[in-house]
């Protein structure tokens, strides 16, 4: 379900009902969550040959604060996409820039 056309084919049942799930695991990281969104279809890549259109397997992002690597990935473990095994979760580490 990575297109707006995938979801415009649903019936809106399911799509609130997706929407809620990916609510309630968007509000179980708490005060973990630092920041985070949801991007638009349509988006763009950009190599040396010049823009193309992306793939968009990634749809939204989060940023959290976890103990460590381990406990971030048992966040990513409990999303909607990986428990009910229609996706993935991909879980990287990141440090400021200053």
């Amino acid at each position: 379900m990575n297109t707006a056309d995938d979801w415009a084919s649903r019936p809106e049942p399911e799509v609130k009902q997706i929407m809620q799930a990916w609510g309630e695991w968007v509000g179980s990281m708490g005060t973990a969550r630092k920041g985070g969104g949801a991007f638009k279809f349509g988006g763009k890549s950009v190599s040396k040959n010049g823009p193309k259109d992306a793939d968009n397997l990634m749809t939204g992002y989060a940023v959290i604060e976890a103990k460590d690597f381990d406990a971030a990935l048992g966040v990513a473990a409990k999303a909607p996409n990986v428990q009910s095994g229609a996706g993935t979760i991909e879980v990287y580490e990141a440090f400021g820039i200053e």
